[in-house]
């Protein structure tokens, strides 16, 4: 694959991958750096044979055949894979794409198309595990509309507040930007990036393991006043901005704003995009839109480029749906 092409169209990828060879090669190139790595279980074999067409190998050590698919997203799919690859160029459009769209624009059915998106969304989530540092903020939000904009027969009774009778609660870690000086300048040295969490409840019990495992002790942290973040000044410098008092920088100029950004977008995928998320797929959803947000300045290159190396994971129709 040449170097210097850019993904800016549907059309760059018909002329970059023009038959099922150019795309795996692609997907080899890029899952293991030029090399011809066995991903059967067991196996981390580099040397393999490899058949007529460009496509299989035979690993010279398990002497299993495979692909650049075996044990990704992709793996026993029939479709070609060009159409993957569109895919994941939709998907991680500014807003996402529903099923039913994408099944028109790669021509497939939208039983299918939602299959797809769905593993793509599983392979979206399958980065290696960062702790947050320096100024991280924490929030909640909740997913499942409004009970007052439900027609009659249909609103939730004893649904306001924090019931979670019709509303989804998810957990939302960010790591502000850092900046330094150049020529006078105030300028961004690393981006914010953030992590998502659904959970059963936003008590103390479900919220701080997830905060513990994911923020590096003695961070600055920011929240809200919610009691459920009680206690974690322990391990963190704890600012509360109290937001019953209608304050939202406290007196030290601490806020937990920055985070509502990152809720905007995602409630505008999921209300113009997906219109109805289900709390089994909330998790597939966000990580969709954490994937988005914390590369967001790569470019549609560089975006699937990381999709393919962290595509490995596999789940099948039946689990999907169990």
């Amino acid at each position: 694959m040449p170097q210097d092409v850019k993904f800016k169209s549907i059309l760059d990828l018909l002329k970059v991958f023009p038959d099922e060879h150019a795309c795996h090669q692609y997907l080899a190139s890029q899952r293991w750096e030029g090399l011809m790595k066995c991903p059967h279980t067991g196996c981390n074999s580099e040397k393999a044979y490899v058949f007529k067409d460009g496509i299989r190998y035979k690993c010279a050590e398990c002497r299993k055949i495979y692909t650049a698919k075996t044990g990704t997203f992709m793996e026993a799919s029939k479709l070609p894979t060009i159409k993957w690859i569109m895919a994941i160029y939709l998907v991680l459009h500014k807003k996402g794409i529903s099923s039913i769209q994408l099944s028109k624009d790669i021509d497939v059915c939208q039983k299918t198309a939602w299959f797809m998106l769905q593993r793509i969304r599983l392979g979206l989530g399958n980065t290696p595990a960062q702790e947050l540092e320096g100024d991280v903020i924490a929030d909640e939000t909740f997913v499942g509309g409004k009970n007052k904009n439900r027609h009659a027969d249909k609103k939730v009774k004893q649904s306001q507040g924090r019931s979670f009778k019709d509303k989804t609660p998810v957990l939302g870690l960010m790591q502000t930007n850092e900046y330094e000086m150049i020529d006078d300048k105030r300028v961004i040295s690393k981006h914010s990036r953030v992590m998502c969490f659904v959970v059963n409840d936003t008590k103390a019990s479900s919220i701080q393991p997830l905060v513990k495992a994911n923020v590096k002790p003695g961070s600055n942290f920011t929240s809200d006043e919610w009691h459920a973040y009680s206690g974690l000044n322990a391990i963190y410098n704890h600012q509360v901005v109290d937001h019953s008092r209608g304050q939202y920088v406290n007196e030290l100029g601490h806020t937990s704003n920055a985070i509502e950004g990152f809720w905007g977008l995602a409630k505008r995928s999921i209300i113009g995009i997906y219109h109805k998320t289900t709390r089994k797929h909330l998790n597939k959803y966000f990580n969709e839109f954490v994937f988005r947000y914390n590369n967001r300045n790569l470019g549609a290159q560089g975006q699937i480029n990381q999709v393919i190396v962290q595509m490995s994971c596999r789940i099948k129709y039946k689990d999907l749906v169990a």
